[in-house]
């Protein structure tokens, strides 16, 4: 069975998503953005059925010296939940610079103030972020092309 991967960048109001399989390209899809846990934690659900996604991926917010920061915690929580949920496997990846690498990924760059907010408000740097993440993971098993 093939696997299909779900890279999963963890935020408080939106949740990066990307996507790759074992051709080993990561792609970013579209954010989860709801005002309540719930709702995001669905559209993440309807993510996994339509890929038929059989690892999350999920950024781990280490410090840039590899230890555990305050919001390692929050995504703990996230994960058991994600755990719960959906029971799949989960691989946590730190996660350190993938938001400054996001910003290069695809020439998307934010040129101006407005085009930052834009990106912030709709996920597309979280998910972005998302797929640098899953990208690396990739590469680090030799599954990145």
């Amino acid at each position: 069975m093939a696997q299909v991967f779900l890279g999963i960048d963890y935020g408080s109001r939106r949740v990066g998503l990307s996507h790759a399989d074992e051709l080993g390209f990561a792609f970013p899809l579209p954010a989860a953005i709801a005002e309540s846990a719930e709702e995001r934690f669905a559209q993440i659900g309807k993510e996994i059925a339509r890929l038929k996604v059989t690892l999350l991926v999920l950024g781990y917010p280490l410090s840039v010296e590899g230890e555990r920061t305050k919001r390692c915690d929050e995504v703990d929580v996230f994960a058991t939940e994600l755990t719960r949920r959906f029971a799949l496997p989960i691989e946590k990846v730190d996660e350190a610079l993938t938001s400054q690498a996001a910003d290069e990924f695809g020439g998307r760059k934010a040129r101006s103030a407005n085009e930052r907010k834009q990106q912030a408000r709709t996920g597309e740097r979280d998910s972005r972020a998302a797929a640098v993440l899953l990208q690396d993971f990739l590469n680090s098993r030799g599954l990145g092309s």
